[in-house]
């Protein structure tokens, strides 16, 4: 029994050191992603600034001065400023990051994936890219499902002329390709959210303009496709578009996770065009987190500005998630996919057992 025990503890001590060392060597930070990562409206308060508040962004906000373990002014406690608090030291980070509000896989992921082969390149050691898109591929759509056009022949003319699936992963694989010839990197990428479940938040007040959040959504056009009156239909439109996505995410990074060094990425036919053919720089490797995807958020997560985007307390979430993992229990219910695409929309279906979806170390 104590050698079992002296085994387990071994065992322990290894995975803790790897991880411990795959920290350590994290020296530069930069992200590909949109308005999310730029921490729009985040200080969720009137007057709303309508802006990116980078300073509230989960991942490269960097506030704390020479307290490496506080939060700052804005008490969102980043992905970085969660690794200089853990080892005692100061990160680098693109100021600005290379996210943008607006952005989607279809449009700006290879433009984003070359400004940050441009910043990593010029620092030393081991780096991190994450990757955050897909959320606009499906809210940036019209208000109407059908349409006689679309803007361009990449989007669905019968699904709200949001992003087909083929051509989000064939600009995913195009941008993949542009990350892995930086060396000594890490690319992270991250599950987009259930946008979805904003449904569940109809109700909230609205801080913008007064009312509630199903109020302002009638008013405007925040990602109308799904909010406009939150119908079923829409729901299930918007959770089956949003599927799609996460599962090219999960399947093309685990396909170029299999690259070995020197190796190349495989060359496909998907959404018109050939793609592929890059080669993977030395010491570089691909990890993919479901925990955003499988969270389930609530009120207070949400800003009250624009009842969309992530408030500072959804901010230090997203980076506590990404930081650590998600673990699931009866204390923190987890969004269940189930197949029913209304319940897994609202994540009214949970998940109490003991799963852990992992961050990005």
């Amino acid at each position: 029994m104590k050698k079992m025990l002296g085994v387990f503890c071994l065992a322990v001590l290894f995975v803790f050191s790897i991880q411990t060392k795959a920290q350590l060597s994290i020296q530069a930070i930069d992200a590909a992603g949109d308005s999310i990562t730029k921490g729009f409206n985040a200080a969720s308060s009137f007057p709303c600034a309508n802006a990116d508040q980078e300073q509230y962004n989960w991942l490269t906000s960097d506030t704390h001065g020479a307290n490496l373990c506080g939060a700052g002014s804005e008490n969102v406690l980043s992905f970085i400023e969660r690794l200089e608090c853990d080892f005692g030291t100061n990160i680098l980070a693109a100021n600005p990051n290379h996210a943008a509000s607006g952005a989607r896989m279809l449009s700006d992921f290879v433009n984003q994936s070359n400004n940050i082969k441009n910043y990593l390149n010029a620092q030393s050691g081991q780096k991190l890219a994450a990757v955050f898109l897909g959320h606009n591929d499906s809210c940036a759509g019209n208000l109407t499902k059908t349409n006689a056009s679309c803007t361009s022949v990449d989007l669905d003319p019968n699904n709200y002329c949001k992003t087909k699936p083929a051509s989000f992963e064939r600009e995913f694989r195009k941008g993949l390709d542009v990350l892995m010839s930086v060396p000594n990197t890490r690319i992270g990428v991250v599950a987009p959210v259930r946008v979805s479940q904003l449904c569940n938040f109809g109700s909230k007040s609205n801080c913008q303009i007064g009312g509630t959040c199903q109020f302002l959504w009638g008013l405007t056009n925040i990602c109308g496709s799904l909010t406009r009156d939150c119908s079923a239909a829409r729901i299930t439109d918007t959770v089956t578009a949003m599927r799609a996505y996460r599962e090219i995410l999960k399947r093309v990074t685990a396909e170029y996770a299999l690259i070995p060094d020197g190796g190349n990425s495989p060359v496909v036919i998907i959404g018109g065009e050939m793609v592929g053919g890059a080669a993977k720089a030395a010491g570089t490797d691909f990890i993919y987190s479901d925990a955003p995807w499988f969270y389930k958020f609530n009120a207070e997560q949400l800003s009250c500005c624009d009842c969309f985007h992530p408030s500072g307390i959804g901010q230090d979430q997203l980076a506590k998630l990404l930081k650590s993992g998600l673990s699931c229990s009866r204390l923190q219910p987890c969004c269940k996919d189930t197949g029913d695409d209304l319940a897994d929309g609202k994540c009214t279906r949970t998940e109490v057992k003991r799963v852990y979806y992992r961050g990005l170390l």
